[in-house]
């Protein structure tokens, strides 16, 4: 190939590089409107009541975007769950590392996740009203708990027992859903004057679950049995 075809070759990849940077980047502003319209309208209106056609209208975006970016409204509000991911994770991850944690360590990381809830209700209450109706959604959400509860076996020797014992991986399954309830209802339905309290008392169960699972992992340790 000469040179000047290689430059031209050069140039045209360049101009098309260029043209996919810019439409990579106007569909993530389109996407982000259309969470963003999303949320707002869930948020005024509920998520049952809420219509695509409102969203559309709220977000600016044309049906055909709308269709581009996801399926329909369960699939819209699967995306909402998404954004919340990178924002709870960290904070979930750290639970998962803590090795005999006090019960003023399990206070402290319990009153920051009601913080985040408080930050982000308009979300929880999004999910939680959908995860009521749509199935994909609520399956979704059990993946995220499942998900911390491998991170716990995989992180803390003596919670390894819950990757191989069904009955262990319910019981922490279980935490974590009355865990979501709780700060659900304290941070956003305001569930108690004094959220000190309900800090108190999350943090009371969560150090009994994971008392009790340490000692059990131990035991079961002990016997090899892991």
């Amino acid at each position: 190939m000469s040179t000047v075809r290689k430059t031209l070759k050069s140039a045209e990849e360049m101009r098309t590089n260029r043209a996919n940077s810019r439409q990579r980047a106007q569909r993530a502003k389109t996407r982000e409107r259309l969470i963003a319209g999303a949320i707002r309208v869930f948020a005024a209106t509920g998520y049952a009541q809420a219509s695509v056609e409102d969203v559309l209208i709220e977000a600016g975006v044309s049906r055909a975007s709308f269709y581009s970016h996801v399926a329909g409204k369960a699939g819209l509000v699967e995306a909402i769950a998404d954004v919340l991911v990178p924002i709870w994770r960290p904070l979930f991850e750290e639970l998962a590392d803590l090795q005999a944690p006090t019960f003023s360590q399990l206070e402290d990381w319990c009153r920051r996740n009601v913080t985040l809830y408080r930050q982000h209700q308009d979300i929880c209450i999004i999910l939680t009203q959908a995860a009521a109706i749509e199935p994909d959604l609520y399956w979704k959400l059990t993946a995220h708990r499942e998900a911390i509860s491998e991170w716990m076996a995989d992180r803390n020797p003596t919670l390894a027992h819950l990757a191989v014992d069904p009955a262990a991986r319910l019981r922490a399954m279980l935490a974590l859903m009355q865990l979501d309830q709780a700060c659900y209802y304290l941070a956003v339905r305001h569930w108690q004057d004094s959220g000190e309290a309900g800090i108190e008392a999350m943090a009371s169960q969560l150090h009994h679950f994971l008392s009790t699972e340490a000692e059990r992992g131990r035991c079961t340790a002990s016997k090899g049995q892991i």
